[in-house]
């Protein structure tokens, strides 16, 4: 919590699987007008229109195009919803539109860096970089891995990893498991789980698994590969772009013991 209790951030965990959370801020409501951000926060330079989302508390409900205000490049041709806590609306985002960070002005709503204009997504990585799974289902419970793809520019300088690089958050891609080969006919991509089109692992079950070399456990070792294709790019040679990320799917906790030296109820 912040020091004038306005705003607080943290992490907002799923039941009992700590291991599924989101990164979250908390902004206090009031009685003006509150913004919290706008979904995508990044738009591309194309020729389709992109439906974009205003979150917040005590918006005004009666809104015009007129009133939008992202800066040059970007028109407002649409009003599709309007509330007090929410708007929606479709925005084109022009040819010449500079790649960079906006503001958006809305009446009295101001949103410092609300919009991120790119031209092209100039690499991915996957988050988290080492994953780590737990089989599971039978005697012990599963412990999961959530993989996220992002998307970055490289900035005016078109360096990548330098100050100026743009986070585009993240972005659409295609995702499979690979081989991590530890040895000669190494097959743990067919025994250690499932990897969905959202980049969430589910692992196999405990074992032993009469089906593996010397029964062994549903355990290994994984790339977790993401593919993005930009299909307003027509150049073949840089439309696809990689990926990946370590993933140890390993034995469960056998033994869990809490955190804390209180007395036991």
């Amino acid at each position: 919590v912040d020091r004038n209790q306005q705003r607080m951030s943290g992490r907002w965990f799923t039941g009992d699987h700590d291991e599924r959370g989101l990164d979250i801020t908390l902004t206090r409501v009031g009685s003006g007008p509150t913004v919290n951000g706008i979904y995508p926060a990044a738009v591309q330079r194309s020729p389709d229109e992109v439906l974009l989302t205003l979150y917040g508390a005590n918006l005004p409900t009666e809104l015009t195009v007129d009133e939008f205000d992202l800066g040059p490049g970007i028109t407002v041709a649409e009003v599709v919803e309007a509330s007090t806590t929410r708007a929606v609306f479709r925005a084109e985002v022009m040819a010449e539109a500079e790649v960079g960070t906006r503001d958006l002005f809305l009446g009295d709503v101001f949103l410092s860096n609300a919009v991120t204009v790119y031209d092209r997504v100039d690499r991915i990585e996957v988050t988290p970089a080492t994953g780590m799974a737990r089989v599971g289902g039978v005697v012990f419970p599963k412990r999961y891995e959530q993989f996220e793809a992002r998307g970055y520019h490289h900035g005016a300088d078109g360096v990548p990893g330098t100050t100026d690089d743009l986070d585009l958050g993240m972005v659409d891609v295609e995702w499979i498991l690979e081989e991590y080969a530890t040895f000669v006919g190494d097959d743990d991509t067919e025994f250690v789980g499932v990897l969905d089109s959202e980049g969430f692992f589910t692992p196999a079950v405990d074992g032993p698994n009469a089906e593996r070399l010397n029964n062994n456990n549903n355990v290994g070792d994984v790339w977790v590969v993401a593919t993005y294709r930009d299909r307003y790019n027509e150049n073949e040679m840089v439309r696809s772009l990689r990926a990946r990320a370590h993933l140890l799917v390993t034995v469960p906790i056998y033994i869990r013991r809490d955190a804390w030296t209180g007395e036991q109820p």
